[in-house]
Formats: structure tokens, C-alpha cells, sequence
């Protein structure tokens, strides 16, 4: 059998090239929205109340990989995420020093706004302050985030937690060149054991 291990290493080493090679050329090129009609199914059958194990790991498969690279590109919105995954329900609290410093939450600041949302939408009569262009690592992590003022202090927080899939409320994601729209109810079909969570922060209010 010795002689037979050297080349089944080989074997399994150009298997794994051949996956890494195919992986990158998915990544590059798309997939023909091969993503997304595997979504759609994995929707419906949540509304059915038939989600299948597959869709369970398949979803699970899918969020690890969005807090994994959003790690990198997004680390506010993966630390969130990652909080969320483990499932524990515990406040998180997270440094406001970035956003004291973000020029669109000054504004809300200076205005005296009770929060902000940081993808652009017509504003309409709402009170919170919606942003002149979509800051997408911050509209990851935060769907709105609430301001308080008080004795020369801000806070920041949120209510994290995903509605039904039933809600069908849903974000747009890019990974590559796979764009998928994904129902944020899905997370808890992934982590059915996870509790929302606030997520919050506090400093010396900018003069």
C-alpha cells in the first residue's frame, strides 16, 4: 500500500488546486445567478416552515463566509455579526471614536438628531438623518443607529436583531463578482439558537 500514498497525495493535492482554481474563477466572473436561485429556494421553503438541513448548512456556510471577509472590508459590521452567530444575547458594546468622526453623524449631531441611517432613501417626514450617499461598511453593521445627548455626552446604540423572513426585508450584498439580495430573516433559519442583542457605545460629545 506504500506505494500507492505518494501518488494519491498528489491526487488530492491537484483536487484541492482544482477547487482553489475553480473557487477564484467563480469569484472573478460571477455565477450566473446560480447563488441566488439557491437562495430563492432556500426562502421559500423557510415561509413553508420546510427549511431542509441542507439550507441549514448552506446558510450557516454562507454567513461564515460574510463574517470572515467582512473581517477585512467590514470589521465593524463582522464583529457585529460574529456577536449575533454566537448566540449569547449579551450587550456589545463597541468604540464610538470612528464615528465621532465620520462627517454625516457630526451633522446628526449638530442637528440634534435621535439617529441616523446610513443607506440613502428619501427622507420623508422621518426625524432621523438619513445620509447623502449609502456608507456601505457602515450600513452593514448598524440597520439604524440611535443617538442620545446628555450632560455633554453621546450614545450611541441598537437593537440588533433580524425580522421574519415572512417580513421580507432584505440587504444586497457583493462578494466578488456574486451580487446576491439576501431575506435577513435567513440568519435565524442559520442560527435558530441566536438572541437579538443591543449593541452600543458612549463618549465625549465633538464641540
Amino acid at each position: 500500500m506504500a506505494r500507492f500514498r505518494k501518488p494519491l497525495r498528489f491526487l488530492g493535492f491537484g483536487l484541492l488546486l482544482l477547487l482553489l482554481a475553480g473557487a477564484l474563477a467563480v469569484w472573478g466572473t460571477g455565477d450566473f445567478g446560480l447563488t441566488q436561485r439557491w437562495l430563492n429556494g432556500v426562502e421559500r421553503r423557510a415561509l413553508a416552515g420546510r427549511s431542509t438541513p441542507a439550507d441549514h448548512l448552506g446558510l450557516r456556510l454562507l454567513y461564515d463566509g460574510l463574517w470572515l471577509g467582512g473581517r477585512v472590508a467590514y470589521p465593524q459590521a463582522a464583529e457585529l455579526l460574529g456577536h449575533y452567530r454566537a448566540g449569547s444575547g449579551d450587550t456589545l458594546r463597541f468604540a464610538a471614536g470612528p464615528l465621532l468622526q465620520h462627517p454625516e453623524v457630526r451633522r446628526a449631531l449638530r442637528q440634534g438628531r435621535p439617529g441616523i441611517t446610513f443607506r440613502h432613501q428619501a427622507a420623508g417626514a422621518s426625524p432621523f438623518y438619513v445620509v447623502r450617499k449609502t456608507d456601505w461598511p457602515l450600513y452593514y453593521a448598524f440597520d439604524l443607529l440611535y443617538i442620545r445627548q446628555c450632560g455633554g455626552k453621546v450614545f450611541f446604540y441598537d437593537n440588533y436583531f433580524f425580522q421574519p423572513v415572512a417580513r421580507r426585508s432584505y440587504a444586497r450584498f457583493r462578494v466578488g463578482k456574486i451580487g446576491v439580495r439576501l431575506n435577513d430573516g435567513l440568519i435565524r433559519v442559520a442560527y435558530p439558537q441566536a438572541r437579538a442583542f443591543v449593541a452600543c457605545s458612549e463618549a465625549v460629545a465633538v464641540r
